[in-house]
């Protein structure tokens, strides 16, 4: 072998050696790509020739309980650009007629091209021609997609309560971020195919989707009881220089919200929908505290209602600190304690209960704690711990000073009263429905808890009426044409950040529920930040006597005749020679359901009156041509003789208003009765 052939072997070696290690070098690279750079690489092809424009769904409308439209979307154009593709298809003259088109300045117009992203929004949710006058300047990379923009039909009305969606179309206050995830619906994000130079690939199944759209929300709202309410707050907030006012209108019996109006003097804040002061800010409550005391006194048996306090004649000096009253008083029972609105008084009756009952009542009637209403921000109010408390501060707290409650938590606690002891769970939303008409959500009246028994919510009733009727009432200007009112006025000093209290600025308000005998409106006025002398009873009564009035009228909530229940208890009808009535009855056309059938018998017999209002029983009796003698007040409790009997002369014996109509052992007819005074407050047109 040969020298020549030795080294044309060797190199033929190497070059074997060599290509081997290329290949072994080019598999392993092709190994790295596929198991480590696979994905990535893939999802970089991917999105060379694929784009993706996400749909905004069309954000489900909003609807008081009549179907008046609150919150609607509209359909408009929103245009964005590829600034890559712009840049390299257009001129700067085709680029100054684009943003004349958007009402843009061209340097504008050039800056939000220039940033460094593949893909920039241009103008949103712009009218349908301006879109299509961009689209027609045949710029590449320039274009369209249909967006929705939120507007509000009734302008600023419940503004507070209906809240805020933002650009993107998500919630940011009220129910518009409460229901966020329901209302919007579900976008689509919209992908499609485009060649090497960007041209969409229409045929593409990727693009052949559309957004669901979000669901309908039906509100316990009555428009026009909001309106009404808003006019009246806004008018006295003007006229007695308050800062700001609230009300809240409901059912005391379900826990429907049917206005909630917020009204500030500040210009800037007139249509506030980020902010929600009935539901969001505690005030201290004054002497609207004082029912609140009663009742648990009462409950907790610590005094009755003929219990005497010597009121020391409107000033009285407790742990060096002195209490006045606006009056001087001697001695009154809880009557006259609830009627005059005296702190001294007041203060006593907290003493007598004890801080630890006091404390525990009030948190049984939910204040300092949160109502749970589906509206987002609330507040859960400041009640300290009773150890904390000195005598001052347990005589301040009879009086509300010193304690600290929102709105809505001062309107469910009277709403107990009202009803018969029972804390319900406020709700503004009735009803949501999906986009095919189905129901997703459907709220019912909650009871949370009882704070007092019925005998004491009938006995407080009672008592509250004092106020409004008594000759000495500090409310006499909350009564009601045709109606009996129960309520309670309250003003307190506003807290001064700095300490103590400020001597001229106060919060006055009343509360108050009708008709008082069965009823079926509670509503809560609020003035903030008003001058010296500006009491509940001159200044927030009056806003409610309006209110209430045009909601009953709303709702075709009956006058009470007030004949004097009370004083003369026997309602003989006047009859003819052949006894029969010369009246003709007049019975409303929804009390039909509650009245039996009971002419056409031979003989007829006494019907069962147990769970009935003295309406309905009145009724009755005209429909009978018989005489009802009547002991007491509120709902049918007993009766002489019993269902069944010969009728004859009928002894009816009221008295509490719901009777423990829930509770095990009640009759049905009083549970029948629960069930259609909670389905009772309805719109009739």
């Amino acid at each position: 072998m040969n020298l020549a052939y030795k080294q044309r072997r060797t190199r033929i070696g190497w070059l074997t050696l060599a290509l081997a290690g290329l290949f072994v070098v080019a598999v392993s690279r092709l190994v790295v790509l596929v198991t480590f750079d696979g994905p990535r690489l893939n999802s970089l092809a991917h999105s060379e020739h694929t784009a993706e424009v996400q749909l905004a769904a069309v954000r489900g409308p909003v609807v008081d309980r009549d179907g008046e439209p609150l919150a609607l979307s509209a359909e408009t154009r929103s245009v964005y650009a590829r600034p890559r593709h712009v840049f390299d298809s257009s001129t700067p003259q085709e680029r100054s007629k684009l943003a004349a088109i958007l009402g843009m300045k061209p340097a504008e117009l050039e800056n939000k091209l220039k940033k460094p992203s593949p893909f920039v929004w241009l103008e949103r949710r712009i009218d349908l021609d301006k879109a299509q006058a961009a689209d027609a300047l045949g710029i590449e990379g320039i274009g369209s997609v249909a967006e929705y923009k939120r507007f509000y039909p009734e302008s600023n009305l419940a503004s507070a309560v209906v809240g805020l969606a933002g650009m993107d179309g998500q919630g940011l206050s009220g129910l518009e971020l409460e229901y966020d995830k329901m209302v919007r619906g579900e976008p689509v994000s919209l992908n499609f195919y485009h060649d090497a130079l960007g041209h969409p690939i229409l045929d593409s199944p990727l693009a052949l989707q559309t957004a669901e759209p979000g669901a309908q929300l039906e509100l316990t709202i009555d428009s026009s009881i909001q309106s009404l309410a808003e006019t009246q707050v806004a008018a006295e907030v003007q006229q007695s220089g308050a800062k700001r006012g609230a009300a809240i209108v409901l059912d005391p019996f379900t826990g429907e919200i049917l206005a909630m109006a917020n009204v500030s003097a500040d210009p800037s804040e007139i249509h506030d929908r980020l902010h929600n002061a009935a539901i969001q800010d505690a005030y201290e409550p004054g002497s609207t505290m004082k029912g609140i005391l009663a009742s648990i006194a009462l409950a907790d048996g610590a005094i009755t209602r003929d219990k005497t306090f010597y009121c020391e004649n409107g000033k009285w000096t407790i742990d060096r600190r002195t209490i006045h009253d606006d009056a001087k008083h001697g001695v009154l029972n809880l009557d006259g304690i609830i009627e005059v609105s005296s702190n001294i008084g007041a203060a006593k009756i907290a003493l007598t209960l004890g801080a630890d009952r006091f404390y525990q009542g009030m948190h049984a009637f939910g204040l300092g704690y949160r109502t749970g209403i589906d509206l987002p921000g609330e507040a859960s109010g400041l009640i300290m711990k009773p150890s904390t408390w000195r005598e001052i501060d347990l005589a301040n707290h009879g009086f509300g000073q010193g304690v600290g409650v929102t709105p809505l938590q001062l309107a469910m606690a009277y709403a107990a009263i009202a009803n018969g002891g029972l804390v319900m769970r406020p709700y503004i939303v009735k009803t949501a429905y999906d986009a095919h008409g189905n129901v997703i959500l459907r709220h019912t009246p909650q009871v949370m808890r009882r704070a007092i028994p019925p005998d004491i919510a009938h006995e407080m009733n009672q008592i509250l009426r004092g106020p409004v009727n008594g000759a000495n009432g500090t409310a006499r200007r909350a009564k009601v044409d045709g109606f009996e009112v129960a309520g309670k006025t309250g003003t307190a000093q506003m807290v001064n950040p700095n300490g103590g209290y400020f001597q001229n600025r106060h919060v006055c308000s009343f509360v108050g529920f009708l008709p008082a005998d069965d009823p079926r409106l509670l509503i809560l006025v609020v003035l903030y930040d008003v001058g010296h002398a500006h009491f509940g009873g001159l200044y927030a009564a009056p806003v409610f006597s309006q209110i209430a009035a045009g909601a009953a009228r709303d709702l075709g909530i009956r006058p009470t005749t007030d004949p004097g229940y009370d004083i003369a208890s026997v309602f003989p009808l006047p009859t003819s020679k052949n006894g029969h009535s010369k009246i003709t009855p007049a019975v409303a056309p929804d009390a039909d359901d509650a009245i039996p059938a009971l002419t056409g018998a031979k003989s007829p017999t006494t019907p069962n009156f147990v769970g009935m209002s003295l309406r309905e029983a009145l009724q009755v009796a005209r429909r009978l041509h018989t005489t009802i003698d009547v002991k007491g007040d509120g709902y049918v409790i007993g009766q002489q003789p019993d269902a069944g009997a010969p009728l004859g002369a009928i002894k009816l014996t009221m008295g509490s208003l719901l009777a423990d109509a829930a509770l095990p052992g009640s009759s049905a007819t009083r549970g029948e009765k629960s069930a259609r005074t909670l389905k009772s407050v309805r719109r009739t047109k």
